[in-house]
């Protein structure tokens, strides 16, 4: 069994990994997971901010493992079937290909120059950036010699 019950996991690397190894998954409801696990399925969502629910969660599922001896093999098949169906790296690249043709295809069809691009990029920053960054304070000389 793996458990990943971080507040927040923006992908889930040790999620896939997990159950690529074939390992029941219990992992954080908030962010990748999310969408890597089907719940009951193919692993399971806990929250991190109920651990007496992921506590017993995780009970339940050592119960059901208990009462029935396939259970653990379920849940671990399925959730090896997921990872292939979604995370392979042959998906990954398809995906990757697929971008960068709809990128080259904008840049074929939006005809802009480098110029006019470092023009558009030049007005963004005037626009919205560099009001932002005049917010920034700026350090105190005196105050960083004093703390090297």
């Amino acid at each position: 069994m793996f458990g990943k019950p971080a507040l927040y996991e923006a992908f889930g690397l040790t999620v896939v990994e997990a159950m690529t190894c074939g390992l029941p998954t219990f992992a954080t409801c908030h962010g990748g997971p999310a969408e890597i696990i089907e719940h009951g399925v193919s692993g399971f969502h806990v929250d991190p901010y109920h651990p007496d629910q992921a506590a017993e969660l995780m009970a339940d599922f050592f119960e059901m493992c208990k009462k029935d001896s396939n259970h653990w093999d379920k849940i671990s098949n399925a959730g090896v079937q997921r990872i292939y169906e979604r995370y392979t790296w042959k998906i990954y690249a398809e995906r990757l290909m697929t971008l960068a043709g709809v990128y080259g295809f904008w840049k074929y069809v939006s005809k802009l120059e480098r110029r006019e691009t470092r023009r558009y990029l030049e007005m963004f920053y005037f626009l919205k950036f560099r009001e932002l960054a005049k917010s920034v304070p700026l350090a105190d000389p005196v105050t960083i010699e004093q703390s090297t």
